[in-house]
């Protein structure tokens, strides 16, 4: 039995931003055909040393595929000067249950982060959109911010963060990035930065909220990449009264752990079952925004098909390209 084992380089060199935008709507359609499992999600905590190892199986109906993809988010990895996030995916016949790929999975989520969000610009922004506000400047960040410009034709971006340092760190790598527009600036008042733009983008790790609901302009579509369980959020509860529509990648995968939905429901401010599914935009089953004065507010917590589509599409490239290296594992016999 033979495996392909796929870099981070091979994944790169097959994988663009634009290749990724429409994968994710392929995916979405899929989960709106009942064409996949789902609500396989499971969660492994670790106190010494701390972190979380998450499992995110998918798998493709009639035979045509599954895998998984591993993540291990484990936060004392910044101080050993290594990254805090590492990922491991493994693709399997649909028919034999053979596995047949094993891939970084670190870009790849990070592509698929970012195309996601693109793919519900597509629907939620007003298109004609010039100025993103970013809260936030990691690695997410710029993901978010290259896909939302091959989506949109930006003019400006402010960026907000905690750090200067790594603030400008994002402007040095995203300038020259494709679609991006070079007037990128630190911005010290967040509100400011809120009140000013188009698109707000939240993509940090804090577990309070980082952005004030009350400084949104009418018209502005709302992004919260970061806080990805229940007890922590990213916009406050006057960002969600103010949203005309709420919208979440899956409301049986992702809504229990969504937590600026989940919190402002606990205190009475909001009604949970309004949240609509990024598939039934993508599928026209429901109507986006009304008006370009609606706020939409759109949460990112990722859904295994995702994953497992964007992966079966490197795999199929690389074969193609007669990418990796095949090792045999043995196994297989009768």
């Amino acid at each position: 039995m033979h495996i392909r084992v796929l870099s981070e380089q091979d994944v790169r060199s097959v994988l663009t931003m634009g290749n990724a935008i429409d994968l994710q709507a392929e995916a979405f359609e899929l989960l709106a055909e009942d064409q996949t499992v789902e609500g396989l999600r499971s969660f492994a905590h670790s106190s010494t040393p701390p972190g979380v190892a998450i499992f995110n199986p998918a798998f493709l109906k009639d035979g045509k595929g599954y895998g998984v993809k591993i993540v291990s988010d484990f936060y004392g990895n910044e101080a050993r000067g290594l990254a805090r996030l590492s990922s491991i995916i493994t693709l399997l016949d649909g028919i034999t249950g053979y596995p047949k790929t094993v891939m970084e999975g670190g870009h790849l989520t990070d592509i698929r982060t970012g195309a996601g969000t693109a793919l519900a610009a597509r629907f939620l922004a007003r298109r004609d959109s010039k100025t993103i506000a970013m809260i936030g400047a990691g690695r997410v960040a710029r993901n978010q911010l290259e896909a939302l410009c091959l989506e949109h034709e930006i003019e400006e971006v402010l960026v907000s963060t905690r750090s200067p340092g790594r603030g400008e760190d994002f402007i040095r790598r995203m300038r020259g990035v494709t679609g991006v527009p070079n007037n990128i600036q630190l911005i010290d008042d967040r509100t400011q930065a809120v009140s000013a733009a188009d698109m707000v983008v939240c993509a940090t790790t804090s577990s309070e909220p980082v952005l004030p609901g009350n400084a949104l302009k009418p018209g502005t579509f709302v992004v919260c990449a970061g806080a990805h369980n229940r007890n922590s959020r990213e916009v406050d509860n006057a960002a969600v009264r103010r949203a005309a529509i709420h919208v979440i990648d899956s409301r049986r995968d992702c809504l229990p752990n969504a937590g600026d939905f989940h919190i402002p429901a606990v205190e009475g401010e909001f009604d949970i079952s309004c949240v609509t599914e990024l598939a039934d935009l993508v599928t026209q089953a429901l109507p986006a925004r009304k008006s370009n004065a609606d706020i939409a507010l759109y949460k990112s917590m990722g859904v295994p098909i995702q994953d497992l589509i964007t992966a079966q599409f490197v795999e199929q490239r690389a074969i193609d390209n007669s990418l990796g290296t095949l090792v045999d594992i043995g196994g297989g016999e009768i």
